[in-house]
């Protein structure tokens, strides 16, 4: 499993000009030769899951892109899709504030 971070929506319908692949950007040489799934909540624009694939493309012998909401407008079509809406979706990973731990503070299970 590799972790690629990928910054692109800066708020709801604003996006940098094109996405940018945040470090640490894993070593093309780990895919060589393998079956890469591509793993994303959503394919809106699709820009991001097509910076991905293409980074992945010349150095793997398959990719295939799986996410749970694809968009009819998005870029790449993938293979495997939960369910395909046009609306906006508010993850609650996005809209929830981040947990953090004050100093001294004791958080609940």
């Amino acid at each position: 499993i590799h972790l690629v971070n990928v910054e692109f929506y800066t708020g709801v319908g604003t996006t940098l000009e094109m996405p940018v692949m945040l470090a640490p950007v894993p070593n093309a040489i780990d895919f060589s030769d393998k079956k890469v799934l591509i793993a994303d909540d959503v394919a809106d624009t699709g820009k991001t899951l097509k910076l991905v694939h293409d980074f992945c493309i010349d150095h793997v012998a398959e990719v295939r892109s799986a996410v749970i909401y694809e968009k009819s407008h998005s870029l790449v079509k993938c293979e495997y899709v939960w369910k395909k809406t046009d609306r906006w979706i508010n993850f609650p990973w996005s809209v929830e504030k981040p947990v953090v731990r004050r100093s001294g503070q004791v958080l609940d299970a």
